[in-house]
């Protein structure tokens, strides 16, 4: 059994993926507050790197908490995709 797979894993990355979403509330409030202070200037690497943060904090929560584990679990690719496909049609 993958570690993803026990119990555990499955509640604590859920938990994460709120925590991560719940984090993303203060980061776009801190943002749009740097962002109103002065909107006519040009973006500074504070702000880029908050809305980097932002982003990221949003989209793994989200995708934390609505795949959990599943983010884990191989997927099978076809033929066409894997490259096996194209290895046989070389050889003939």
């Amino acid at each position: 059994m993958s570690w993803y797979e026990h119990l555990a894993a499955k509640i604590g990355l859920r938990i994460a993926g709120l925590i991560l979403l719940i984090s993303a509330w203060p980061e776009g409030g801190l943002l749009r507050k740097l962002v109103m202070e002065n909107p006519t200037a040009d973006m500074n690497a504070t702000e880029l790197l908050l809305a980097a943060l932002l982003f990221l904090s949003a989209s793994g929560g989200a995708a934390l908490t609505a795949m959990g584990s599943r983010l884990w679990e191989p997927v099978k690719l076809s033929a066409r995709w894997s490259g096996h496909d194209r290895n046989q049609r070389a050889r003939s």
